[in-house]
């Protein structure tokens, strides 16, 4: 059995960076994991809470709401406290790790 060829220094140094920037992207993505966004809907009637990452944490909803019973306004004010929530997620994201995409789940 032949020994290894010697890696060349140029293919080590590129190891190295990538261990590196892997190391930073798990950093970073651990600290988007702790960090909390919210985001609140037009009429200020619901706010959600997520991660960083953008899970879902909480959902708020103002009591006045269901007295109106506008089911169409309530699920309207949810959809945009969530894309709040996740526009706000990105942007925690890209200042950490760069440009990157959010989905809510």
């Amino acid at each position: 059995m032949q020994p290894a060829a010697p890696v060349p220094p140029d293919v080590q140094e590129f190891l190295r960076n990538a261990q590196a920037f892997e190391e930073r992207m798990r950093g970073a993505q651990a600290e988007l994991e702790r960090c909390l966004v919210t985001g609140r809907s037009g009429d200020g009637t619901v706010s959600v809470l997520a991660s960083g990452l953008g899970k879902l944490t909480a959902v708020q909803v103002d009591p006045r709401v269901f007295q109106e019973r506008d089911v169409q306004r309530l699920q309207t004010a949810i959809a945009e406290a969530v894309r709040a929530a996740g526009a706000s997620a990105a942007r925690m994201a890209e200042r950490q790790m760069g440009p990157v995409e959010i989905n809510l789940y």
